[in-house]
């Protein structure tokens, strides 16, 4: 990453940081406000009942300081209450659009860092006229990919590494051996009943479907060169992090689609008649 960007990130963080701050801040203030205004409206009810006569041996000396109205005092805790949460619902507002401007930003970059990735795979100056023709068409079918890959804004694609993203759509395209030879670094029925079992195990038996879409998409391409870069892809993506997430998040068919959408590819689904919903 380059050190502009880098400081980027860090001003970034730092301003989330004190929007993060500030929100806590006014969060306990309304906290404390209200532990106030509860004494003083139990202090203010007791004194509005209290007689409004006294008898003369109980009234006030004349130099005795002047009564609390705590009326007025719940009111004014009231009131701190009232624009202390006023202020942190404006400033978590704020800080829901400041993140969503910032994931948006996130994710127009990644897509240009990966468009010039894998553009400068597809190109190549030196190319016969021939390949120069193969090269226009994979550019298109390139941005046709980035296209359905980006669409989902739900999927945040953004938060994934630029070279595994990278990896996903070369292996897709036919261009996984370009991009080993110039990256450096890489970065049961047809729906299962419902999960039992520990989480560990309902985590398996879902990674263990998700394998079995997958591997029947790739056994349906003919092109056994195209299949073995899709099997080198799908064994790197198995490996991110961010797939176990996942396979909790998504049933084994919406994850598989996610994955030949990051692969490159269409996902045919699972034609044989399903048993029951997809619930696992």
């Amino acid at each position: 990453m380059e050190r502009g960007a880098e400081s980027e990130l860090d001003v970034q963080a730092h301003c989330r940081s004190l929007a993060l701050q500030q929100i806590g801040m006014l969060t306990r203030i309304a906290e404390i406000g209200m532990r106030l205004v509860e004494a003083e409206g139990a202090k203010a009810i007791a004194q509005a009942e209290r007689p409004e006569t006294v008898p003369e041996a109980e009234a006030p000396r004349a130099d005795a300081p002047a009564a609390v109205d705590h009326g007025l005092a719940f009111a004014r805790h009231a009131r701190t209450v009232q624009r202390a949460l006023a202020l942190r619902s404006r400033a978590a507002a704020d800080l829901c659009a400041r993140d969503k401007a910032d994931r948006k930003a996130r994710r127009a970059r990644q897509r240009d860092h990966v468009t010039g990735a894998l553009e400068a795979l597809i190109w190549n100056p030196a190319q016969s006229t021939r390949k120069l023709d193969e090269a226009d068409q994979y550019t298109n079918k390139l941005h046709e990919r980035l296209d359905e890959l980006y669409r989902d804004e739900e999927d945040r694609i953004e938060d994934r590494t630029v070279g595994s993203v990278i990896m996903g759509l070369a292996c897709g395209l036919g261009l996984s051996d370009e991009w080993r030879r110039r990256a450096a670094d890489w970065s049961d029925a047809p729906y299962p009943p419902p999960p039992t079992g520990t989480p560990d195990e309902v985590r398996q038996r879902r990674r263990a479907r998700l394998v079995e879409l997958m591997q029947q998409t790739l056994d349906a391409i003919s092109d056994r060169k195209k299949a073995a870069a899709l099997q080198a892809g799908l064994e790197g993506w198995l490996k991110e992090p961010d797939v176990e997430a996942l396979i909790d998040a998504e049933p084994p068919a919406p994850a598989a689609e996610r994955l030949c959408r990051s692969l490159g590819i269409d996902f045919p689904g699972d034609y044989e008649e399903p048993v029951e919903p997809d619930t696992g």
